[in-house]
């Protein structure tokens, strides 16, 4: 585990929580030959990469990943937070059900921690954001779901965290969007390296800016799916 050492950075974080779907159907191959796992595997070297072009991404944000799935079907904390200039692409393995209402309850658990343990070093920190990427639906108890949901509406009412809803292929868009009033997005998953480019460039805005201030996201349209 990397610890954060904030005597030696005091910039103000941005941090971000990826919880990704790494269930059995992240397997399926793609008109590319090549799995939904094996093209998220390389989103992610994509988005270490793009941080490191950034100098000040690589000083105020913060990443911590959960997998949902796996190798035992469980939302796992993958990398606790971790600063840009630290973090290292890891690796997804699949297998099982998509737990995502117990993945969100992490995050939001997470999140909460981490804005104590920032206060206490003094550093300053813009809203966190809640990146959920799933190619299927999530199989969670219908109580641990409700609660997820409950959860994350009222963690985006009061400014807790941001959620962005990311859904991948077929995945079932009616059962994501109870996560959140912003809706979900599509993408094909042969998108998944601009996706992540698209991300860091993302919070990359957002570490620039104050906290509180408006920030206008860069376009979606290199990965986001067209609608017909």
């Amino acid at each position: 585990m990397t610890t954060v050492n904030y005597a030696a950075n005091t910039s103000q974080r941005t941090p971000c929580v990826l919880v990704l779907d790494a269930s059995a159907s992240m397997n399926t191959k793609t008109p590319s030959g090549r799995t939904r796992l094996e093209l998220l595997n390389d989103g992610i070297k994509a988005f270490h990469q793009a941080l490191h072009e950034d100098e000040i991404a690589l000083s105020r944000v913060q990443v911590a990943a959960i997998s949902v799935g796996g190798d035992d079907s469980t939302a796992e904390l993958l990398m606790d937070w971790t600063d840009a200039t630290d973090f290292q692409p890891f690796k997804l393995t699949a297998g099982y059900s998509t737990p995502l209402g117990e993945g969100t309850q992490l995050a939001l658990s997470i999140i909460s921690s981490h804005k104590k343990t920032l206060r206490k070093h003094g550093i300053s920190y813009t809203r966190p954001w809640i990146f959920i990427l799933t190619d299927g639906e999530a199989t969670d108890d219908d109580d641990v779901w409700a609660k997820a949901c409950d959860d994350a509406h009222e963690a985006v009412t009061t400014g807790k965290a941001e959620l962005f809803l990311i859904g991948v292929d077929e995945a079932g868009l009616e059962k994501l969007s109870m996560l959140s009033e912003r809706p979900p997005q599509l993408m094909n998953s042969v998108n998944f390296r601009d996706l992540f480019v698209w991300l860091s460039a993302s919070l990359g805005q957002i570490a620039k800016s104050v906290p509180g201030q408006h920030v206008e996201l860069p376009s979606t349209d290199p990965w986001a799916a067209v609608k017909l």
